[in-house]
């Protein structure tokens, strides 16, 4: 088995390596920004390292490969209010398919609510308003090798849209789960956002020409935006319960540490580390911190779970600091059937 992980685990730090030599010379020149956010309350408690924790739908946007421990349909809702009234929603839904295979669609959807156009003339404001709505779509499959690995893919449909102005296409997510034996330690690999490049189209791209002639018909055309690439990311994870590495596994206490590097290709690398503080399964405590991450540094969240009608619901608030642009929060909720 392990002869199979290495190529696999070559092949994403490969890829690592290529979104790595770009970053530099691409900075800001990725579109689709709304990808690189984070839509979990619980991820975003841990500062986003979230890589390597299984079990939780909405780790499909970081690593599909995360959900292939899931036992029974789950179901999460999140809320994110970021900057400037944008708000973002996650909706996932996990549905087992046997006891390898899981399949899963979520959607992310973000918008911006409205913002009045100004022009060199009216800089004040001219009354009327535009907005913006980004939307991902995305189905994944993943398949549990054996008890230890899983392999993952995601396949969706992205839409960017500004005013009248907007881009749609492809994108595709891979990823790899594994539990090493080794205590509690699990590792996360995972390629996001692997797609071709966009390029914005619309109405207010189109003009008109008179001729010189009016015997001529108009000349009817269209500028040409400039093409942009997918924010193609790569983060490589690793997790384990820091009170079972030094002492005997136990269910009341436990303490998910976890660490992620991050390489997207328009940023420099970023490390995140988090934790997660269970009592009992039931109440959850958890802090992160983002460095590197320009505004992006620390959070703080909670959870509980409880147990309604034979199913389990954990509800999930995250804070976190943006720096210069303030705190923004996360809500989320989750829902685990126990039927098979």
């Amino acid at each position: 088995m392990k002869n199979r992980i290495f190529p696999i685990v070559t092949a994403l730090l490969y890829l690592a390596l290529i979104a790595n030599g770009q970053s530099f010379n691409n900075a800001g020149s990725t579109g689709m920004q709304f990808l690189k956010i984070g839509t979990s309350a619980r991820a975003g408690g841990m500062g986003n390292a979230f890589g390597s924790v299984s079990g939780d739908v909405s780790s499909l946007a970081l690593n599909p490969a995360s959900i292939g421990t899931i036992e029974n349909i789950s179901l999460s809702v999140n809320h994110t209010t970021w900057v400037e009234q944008t708000d973002i929603n996650f909706i996932g839904l996990v549905v087992p398919l046997s006891d390898r295979v899981n399949i899963a669609l979520h959607t992310t959807y973000l918008t911006s609510g409205n913002i009045e156009i100004t022009t060199i003339d009216i800089p004040e404001g001219t009354g009327q308003y535009y907005d913006v709505a980004d939307v991902a779509v995305g189905f994944t499959s993943s398949v549990r090798l054996t008890a230890q690995l899983t392999f993952a893919s995601t396949i969706k449909y992205l839409q960017e849209r500004i005013y009248d102005v907007s881009t749609d296409g492809l994108s595709l997510d891979a990823g790899m789960w594994y539990a090493t034996g080794f205590k509690s330690l699990n590792l996360g690999f995972s390629v996001t956002n692997l797609g071709f490049e966009q390029q914005f189209s619309g109405k207010p791209l189109e003009v008109r020409y008179a001729p010189a002639d009016p015997a001529e018909p108009e000349v009817r055309a269209e500028l040409q935006t400039e093409k942009f690439a997918l924010p193609l990311s790569f983060r490589a994870s690793g997790s384990f319960d820091l009170f079972e590495m030094f002492d005997e596994k136990t269910t009341s206490h436990q303490l998910i540490t976890a660490v992620d590097f991050l390489q997207n290709a328009d940023t420099r690398e970023r490390v995140n580390i988090g934790s997660e503080y269970r009592f009992e399964e039931m109440l959850f405590l958890r802090g992160g911190y983002q460095f590197n991450a320009d505004e992006l540094s620390w959070s703080t969240g909670i959870g509980a779970l409880v147990s309604m009608s034979g199913n389990d619901i954990q509800f999930d608030v995250s804070a976190s600091s943006l720096g210069r642009f303030g705190m923004h929060y996360r809500l989320g909720l989750a829902i685990f059937a126990k039927v098979r």
